[in-house]
């Protein structure tokens, strides 16, 4: 669907003057293309006071009159869920952002480009696990994101989605024959566990998962993922914490915020690999005690979400090498299998000791049957497509363990000349990632690029260095807000 140049310039450009020669370049122009440049097409809009500065006020209302006009149109089109932020030309929007403060300092060539495949917003920094796999490399941190901060952001989101008519804003930029691909979520984390995940405000009351989702999924439009690897069972703080998640989100409502609730069941845990070394250097007592230790984790985590256990977005991921793997002998599918059914004679246990008291889970055999047999069916569903990021690379060497592995570190150059060269029009998969201070990173989870973009939050105290981080090849805001070029991408493909 078209907009011929006439109809564009009689609504909304009726200050500017186009000349013939000019109106010939826009004739057939999709109504999404900018028709009009300037100078100033890719400055960030309102640099100055927003309130006194009446022309960049006038440019809002222009804009925005555009906006309603594309609309209208796109009301009756039969093809408006299909549309991209990134069909959107930037520098016709420049200025549909007035008065955002999130986005204060920022062009909508910086919005449209951080929105693309927003696929985390790290409300809280890392965690105490050390599990030996972690592509994230997570340390211990109590670094974590303001209630206000985020709040900032998930308003600011909330008020550009309003004056955009609701349009997608975060689509993925890649296309594969006809169809879009799009990331349909946001997580809340990067190197963090979400059971550990609740922010403060300034008035120290606290904001866990259920309220963290619900802000994101109201705002945005956006769902996130629950990921967690279990818990201490004696920490009454975090078991009382799931135990209100498993019934928070056992309303399907609730639920409906989420993409996926997973049980992270894998034997790279920290306890299990002390257990393997305790084995190896002969000290079965050791082993026996921490591996007990592990599988008492990861059947109390299952066992405190039953209420979740029949919806279809909870799993178990299981992960561990696959049997080619050399010298894996304790962390491969047979000891991952060895390690399963111990979890699951747990739960069973676990089930039998309810029926017999409380009754709070299952109120008769039949049902902890069902129980069993659904936890087996998503526990014995083992993955061993692992990648070498992170600590993975030093936990094979420690254990001299060599597997097929993901290893995306050949590529980071020319992925980097990509990105540079190219901007928002690069051919290569990659997802957003705003970290707490409120800085914007390329991603792809294997390797980031900073960028020039930080968000207008309160709290821009340096964060934890995110693992992998390229630092030679920064994302300028010159490579980000190039003049307006339209083509295929997937010529790219």
């Amino acid at each position: 669907m078209k907009i011929n140049t006439n109809y564009y310039y009689r609504n909304i450009n009726q200050n500017y003057t186009i000349s013939n020669n000019q109106k010939k370049n826009y004739n057939a122009c999709n109504y999404f293309s900018a028709n009009i440049t300037s100078k100033k097409s890719n400055e960030p809009a309102f640099k100055g006071n927003l309130i006194k500065n009446l022309a960049e006020y006038l440019n809002f209302l222009k804009v925005k009159r555009y906006v309603s006009i594309v609309n209208k149109e796109l009301a009756n089109n039969p093809n408006r869920d299909k549309l991209l932020f990134r069909n959107l030309s930037m520098e016709a929007m420049e200025g549909i952002q007035y008065g955002i403060k999130v986005f204060k300092g920022l062009s909508m060539k910086d919005i449209q480009y951080m929105s693309e495949n927003l696929h985390v917003i790290a409300v809280k920094r890392g965690c105490k696990n050390m599990c030996g796999y972690c592509y994230a490399d997570a340390k211990p941190s109590n670094r974590e994101m303001a209630w206000e901060d985020f709040k900032l952001i998930t308003d600011g989101y909330k008020k550009l989605r309003k004056r955009l008519g609701n349009l997608p804003l975060f689509g993925e930029n890649m296309t594969s024959g006809n169809e879009t691909l799009l990331y349909r979520l946001t997580e809340l984390f990067y190197d963090s566990d979400c059971i550990d995940i609740a922010i403060k405000d300034k008035k120290g009351n606290l904001h866990d998962f259920t309220e963290l989702s619900k802000e994101l999924y109201n705002s945005l439009g956006r769902k996130t993922v629950f990921d967690t690897s279990g818990w201490d069972p004696n920490n009454k703080k975090l078991q009382e914490r799931a135990e209100k998640y498993a019934k928070y989100f056992s309303n399907p409502e609730n639920m409906a915020q989420l993409y996926a609730f997973n049980v992270s069941f894998n034997c790279f845990n920290a306890s299990y690999i002390a257990a393997v070394k305790a084995l190896k250097n002969g000290d079965e007592e050791k082993y026996l005690r921490l591996k007990n230790k592990f599988t008492d984790r990861i059947a109390n985590a299952i066992y405190t979400f039953t209420p979740l256990v029949k919806d279809k977005k909870f799993d178990v991921m299981t992960r561990c090498f696959g049997n080619d793997a050399k010298n894996a002998k304790y962390f491969d599918f047979s000891a991952m299998f060895e390690l399963g059914n111990e979890v699951t004679n747990k739960l069973a246990k676990m089930y039998n000791a309810d029926l017999k008291g409380e009754q709070k889970y299952v109120k008769s055999k039949a049902e902890i049957d069902n129980l069993i047999n659904l936890n087996f069916s998503k526990i014995f569903k083992f993955d061993a497509d692992l990648n070498s990021s992170g600590r993975m690379k030093k936990f094979m060497q420690d254990f001299k363990i060599k597997a097929p592995m993901q290893d995306h570190s050949e590529s980071t150059v020319i992925m980097a000349n990509d990105l540079k060269q190219l901007g928002r029009y690069h051919r290569y998969l990659g997802m957003k990632l705003i970290d707490t201070d409120g800085k914007v990173y390329h991603m792809d989870y294997a390797r980031f690029f900073p960028t020039e973009i930080q968000l207008n939050i309160k709290n821009k105290s340096s964060a934890p260095k995110l693992a992998n981080l390229n630092e030679e090849f920064p994302i300028t805001k010159e490579t980000i807000n190039k003049k307006e070029f339209f083509m295929d991408i997937s010529d790219f493909i």
